[in-house]
């Protein structure tokens, strides 16, 4: 059916009176009463008694009249809809991330995202970094926030910030007790260390303390962050991590700097290089409004 017609149909039911009616349209009579006629033969009843002192709405027409304004709001609902996933601002978004990229610029976006597109339906999704890429190009995540990125054509990692590299070691540890580190001071300190065979992070601590001079002395490997924490607070030996991750450690720990400094670590956003989907250009806009290119956090 054509909404002109329903539109003709509400202005003449509204005024009861072709000429007021013709008039409300910007028509002239006779198209309208034209019009009027093919939606009563289309809905094969009559819609209105006429007669030449007045114009009455039939039981059907009356019908209409109560009707037909739902269809055009569920019309402008359906075409705002529409628009609003156009421009982003509903439909999915499902994000790849591991725990300790959860303090800093990541949360502070989510959160900016979810006051501005309250529409859009996210969800966190907690896997090692090679799952990520792994579920990225399965196409079952649409992003993901990691550190050190992923040479692949098939992805586009934009540079979020670097981070400084700092020591964890115990509050009681003898070298707590100074504020500045040399990295030769930890050439005989035994290490705590994400897993080498996984994390491509720590691959980059690992050479990050080569170039600095020293090799370091891993006793322990893990997967998970918060379990690295633990053990180094129980003694277990000191760690690498990047100075935000100091929000994370339990009380008990200590991140001390080095001078001089370690390779600062980079964070990324990474996603599908063909990904044109407009939920994720605004998220990706919300992330590069809380940073600065190629800043330090």
């Amino acid at each position: 059916m054509d909404l002109r017609l329903l539109r003709y149909f509400m202005a003449l039911a509204d005024e009861l009176h072709f000429g007021r009616a013709a008039e409300r349209l910007h028509i002239c009579q006779p198209p309208l009463s034209q019009q009027i006629r093919l939606l009563e033969e289309e809905l094969g009843t009559p819609l209105f008694e006429r007669s030449h002192h007045r114009v009455e709405l039939t039981a059907a027409g009356q019908m209409l009249k109560e009707q037909a304004p739902l269809v055009f709001e569920q019309l402008e609902r359906a075409l705002d809809l529409t628009r609003q996933t156009g421009r982003g601002q509903l439909g999915e978004l499902e994000i790849g991330m591991i725990s300790s990229v959860m303090v800093g610029v990541l949360p502070k976006a989510l959160h900016l995202f979810r006051e501005r597109y309250p529409q859009v339906n996210w969800r966190l999704h907690e896997m090692t970094p090679a799952a990520q890429v792994k579920a990225l190009k399965e196409k079952r995540i649409d992003a993901c926030v990691f550190r050190v990125g992923y040479d692949d054509p098939l992805l586009r990692n934009e540079l979020l910030i670097y981070e400084p590299i700092h020591v964890v070691m115990p509050a009681d540890h003898p070298l707590a007790q100074r504020e500045v580190l040399a990295p030769a001071d930890l050439a005989q300190e035994p290490f705590v260390a994400l897993e080498l065979k996984q994390s491509r992070f720590a691959n980059f601590l690992y050479q990050c303390c080569i170039q600095a001079g020293f090799t370091p002395q891993i006793r322990q490997q893990v997967i998970e962050v918060q379990t690295l924490l633990s053990l180094v607070r129980a003694g277990f030996g000191v760690a690498l991590l990047p100075a935000s991750i100091e929000q994370l450690a339990p009380a008990g720990l200590v991140f001390r700097r080095l001078t001089p400094a370690l390779p600062e670590v980079p964070l990324y956003a990474t996603y599908r290089a063909d990904d044109a989907s407009p939920v994720l250009k605004l998220f990706l806009d919300t992330l590069r409004e809380l940073i600065e290119p190629h800043s330090t956090l």
